[in-house]
């Protein structure tokens, strides 16, 4: 019998796209597989979709909770979890039909703790050609050649393994921070959980906490994980007070990985000082009036990014033109906001 692996899929207003992802669950080659639906509380029709999902195949199951956030859906799947591996995967996102076989073969290959294979971006047009295959549409040859264009933009089947080290310098401070795309080891895991109260930055903080408990890391260079960019989602929102959770996360995070690895600190010191700099650039799209009412926050990102800018190692390993930003912003941080604004809005 092979293992069983637990796939969490997170559910909030998702009835637009979450038949797309069970879809590509269920076609999966490795086929023991138990597939939890967490519902945090949707107000659309998620819900009836997924109990629709349940009846047509067996290692299916709902659970249902008030809304929490992604971190606690994820927990309580954790919780209810039985399998021996664990992945995670976005309700809007959809997976490649081999991609938990090829990642568990890569555990068993390279014995590792965790397996993680690259990603590519989607669209809706994607999504809508995706639909058309499955209903036994055929794609025109231009269309063909754009799939295979946007699949091998990964690179193809190569595999490697990385000591945990060689894992954090190269993957995790290289920004690959997301914790979807990866199979687990669930002994691994064990009682560790992502933080709740975050939205965004949760998937470092629960690497972080998982780096005590991996010596090696396998790497799938295929693009079997398709992740959906939605123009309607918070990245392309405008600014939330919850953006400045990325800001305690990199500062969190420098913490934690400057007790394992105090060698690379300066590393997550850089992405610090790049997220204090994107959170100030969302900040700058709101009115002088807004951003007046949001002074604590600028006074945030500035204190961060100072914080960060100390660690020479840190500052010379910024891109230059992060470096030009990082001059004006640090020195003259409401210029920096109403020139930013200028760019992005036209007028102040």
């Amino acid at each position: 019998m092979t293992d069983k692996i637990s796939v969490i899929i997170p559910v909030y207003n998702a009835e637009k796209y979450i038949s797309d992802c069970l879809e590509s669950v269920v076609r999966q080659t490795y086929k023991n597989l138990e597939i939890l639906l967490v519902d945090d509380g949707s107000k659309d029709g998620s819900a009836g979709i997924c109990l629709e999902w349940c009846k047509k195949d067996a290692r299916i199951r709902l659970l249902q909770k008030e809304n929490g956030g992604v971190s606690s859906a994820r927990n309580l799947g954790l919780q209810e979890a039985s399998g021996e591996y664990v992945t995670f995967v976005d309700a809007d996102d959809w997976i490649g039909e081999r991609m938990l076989e090829k990642l568990r073969a890569c555990i068993e290959r390279d014995k590792s703790e965790l397996a993680m294979c690259e990603f590519r971006e989607v669209n809706s047009g994607d999504r809508k050609r995706l639909a058309w295959k499955r209903s036994g549409g055929k794609l025109s040859d231009k269309e063909e050649a754009e799939q295979g264009r946007k699949a091998a933009i990964c690179g193809g089947e190569n595999t490697s393994a990385l000591s945990v080290k060689d894992y954090v310098e190269n993957c995790l401070l290289a920004g690959n921070t997301r914790c979807w795309s990866i199979l687990f080891d669930r002994k691994t895991i064990g009682d560790i959980r992502f933080p709740e109260g975050i939205t965004i930055g949760e998937d470092l903080l629960f690497l972080v906490d998982l780096l005590p408990y991996v010596k090696m890391v396998s790497i799938l260079k295929s693009g079997e994980y398709c992740y959906y960019i939605n123009e309607e989602g918070a990245m392309f929102s405008g600014f939330r007070p919850s953006y400045m959770d990325q800001i305690t996360c990199w500062q969190r995070a420098c913490g934690k990985i400057g007790q394992l690895y105090p060698e690379y600190v300066y590393k997550g010191r850089i992405a610090l000082f790049q997220a204090s700099l994107l959170t100030a650039g969302k900040l700058a799209l709101l009115t002088r009036q807004e951003r007046k009412e949001k002074a604590a926050c600028l006074e945030s990102c500035i204190q961060a990014a100072k914080e960060a800018a100390r660690d020479r190692k840190a500052w010379k390993g910024l891109p230059a033109g992060y470096k030009v930003k990082g001059i004006l912003f640090l020195n003259f941080p409401a210029l920096y906001l109403d020139l930013y604004h200028m760019w992005k809005c036209g007028s102040i």
